[in-house]
């Protein structure tokens, strides 16, 4: 299993001219893009498990944004990577809107699918809460993971890979990471950003996804009616094909 010096999980897939590196959500593994990696056709892929979760677990995670997207930075350094494409779900969108922020001149597109909004969440946000509230209690996890799935058969990885989440991980994002924001800086981005939304997705505020994306110049959002928030497990063929029609058509790479 490759995993950096900074203790990051990684496993490549396809080949191609450019590197989309696809991070999971919270609680997630790479299982989660197992299924779009290979639809993904031209492009060479790295899937990497999130600081503090899967095969990831022994990186620095403490469930600060920042520190959390440099560490994942420092590990597509190490792999050579020096052009990409990053795209996450859920809390691997924010973290690759951070990405983005911090290394514009290494980041060619962010591709946010479900993504934490930038904005962060408010104090009493009953999902974060509730799942704050449950480290450690199977019972609880695995219903609140099929609260959250529109369809629970195939969502299952979820609930091998939430309980594994390091506990420095989960207070620190559940407990204070989730209210971050970075909603001043998107403004000031400066690589094609695209955010896939969907509506019934009940874990982030659609509003706020709305916002983030007329904050960014140039934004783009796509929104499906009947996409949730574990659309990546759910629906494989949807995500990779919106992820495609945004970056053929507009994140084309330089000539």
């Amino acid at each position: 299993m490759p995993i950096t010096t900074n203790g990051i999980h990684h496993e490549e897939r396809g080949s191609g001219d450019r590197t989309i590196v696809l991070l999971p959500g919270f609680g997630c593994s790479i299982a989660c893009w197992a299924e779009i990696a290979p639809l993904l056709d031209g492009y060479r892929t790295i899937l990497m498990d999130l600081p503090g979760h899967a095969g990831s677990v022994g990186a620095h995670a403490d469930g600060d944004l920042p520190t959390l997207a440099e560490t994942v930075y420092d590990a597509c350094r190490e792999i050579g990577l020096t052009r990409f494409i990053v795209a996450g779900l859920s809390l691997g969108g924010a973290i690759s809107m951070r990405i983005a922020l911090d290394h514009p001149d290494e980041v060619e597109a962010v591709l946010g699918i479900m993504p934490w909004n930038a904005g962060g969440t408010s104090a009493g946000d009953p999902v974060i809460e509730g799942f704050n509230a449950a480290y450690g209690d199977i019972e609880t996890i695995t219903a609140g993971i099929t609260s959250i799935s529109n369809d629970p058969t195939k969502t299952t990885d979820l609930l091998h890979t939430m309980p594994t989440v390091t506990e420095k991980m989960w207070r620190g994002w559940l407990g204070g990471g989730a209210f971050t924001s970075m909603a001043d800086k998107l403004p000031g981005l400066r690589v094609p950003a695209f955010y896939l939304v969907g509506g019934k997705d009940f874990v982030v505020n659609q509003a706020k996804q709305i916002d983030d994306v007329r904050s960014i110049p140039g934004g783009r959002l796509v929104l499906h009616a009947d996409l949730g928030h574990l659309a990546c497990y759910e629906e494989p063929e949807l995500v990779a094909r919106e992820m495609l029609n945004f970056l053929d058509t507009h994140a084309i790479a330089p000539a």
